[in-house]
């Protein structure tokens, strides 16, 4: 495994007017995530435009460089109401996940560290010490596995990811595409925040987990059919 010095990783936050590095954010987001690539024009509004500092979803988009040269990206969010993070696009090159941290950790298990204590960062800005969790969405198997390593708690119930946000509609040029997408079956979960005692299997945790990506960030009525039955299938 090569060694990897701490001087040698760069990282732009592409949000709030700084769009310098964009371009190259969204070729690794292409090239990666090529059935989400609907997404592209939102981040790319997201780089250019003030962020609201009212919103509820304070936005981070990662671009991660080794040397110089754009090795992965890390699309997360702050939700100021519910007090945790959501992981929304996670994604290193191939060429460099074999890094090794000055740790001996994994190349992402130590981003995911600094995710985290980015969020602790931007939790002490909302008047609270540390966010309840990062949770996640997970789309492969395999993925869960590898994350199950790095601490991430997999809830039991039965998760589909909605087509589109509203921010997404909102600027979409032919919206009627995004009306003919289906929800995708997904697994979905949480990582703890390290030094923070919370159980992640607690039924509050996994209620406001849920809640944080179906109400607040794909803005679905809490009345709505996927709502309603995975509040049902948290484990009381």
């Amino acid at each position: 495994m090569p060694n990897y010095l701490e001087t040698a990783l760069t990282i732009d936050d592409l949000v709030d007017g700084n769009s310098d590095c964009i371009e190259e954010y969204l070729n690794i987001y292409q090239t990666l995530f090529p059935q989400y690539g609907r997404y592209i024009p939102l981040m790319r509004k997201r780089a250019e435009k003030k962020q609201d500092g009212e919103v509820n979803e304070s936005w981070h988009q990662w671009l991660l460089s080794v040397n110089g040269i754009p090795a992965g990206i890390v699309g997360f969010l702050y939700n100021k109401m519910r007090n945790l993070g959501l992981l929304m696009d996670f994604a290193i090159l191939k060429e460099f996940r074999p890094i090794a941290t000055p740790s001996q950790t994994r190349f992402s298990h130590y981003i995911l560290t600094l995710v985290m204590q980015q969020l602790i960062l931007d939790a002490k800005s909302n008047g609270k010490n540390t966010p309840l969790c990062l949770a996640a969405e997970v789309e492969y198997p395999s993925l869960v596995r590898k994350y199950k390593e790095y601490g991430y708690v997999q809830f039991p119930v039965e998760y589909f990811e909605p087509p589109s946000t509203p921010e997404l509609i909102e600027i979409y040029d032919e919206a009627k595409i995004l009306d003919k997408l289906e929800y995708e079956r997904m697994f979905i979960g949480a990582f703890p925040i390290p030094g923070i005692q919370v159980s992640l299997n607690d039924p509050m945790i996994i209620k406001t987990v849920l809640l944080a990506f179906l109400e607040d960030h794909y803005r679905l009525p809490s009345e709505h059919w996927m709502i309603q039955k995975l509040i049902q299938e948290i484990p009381v």
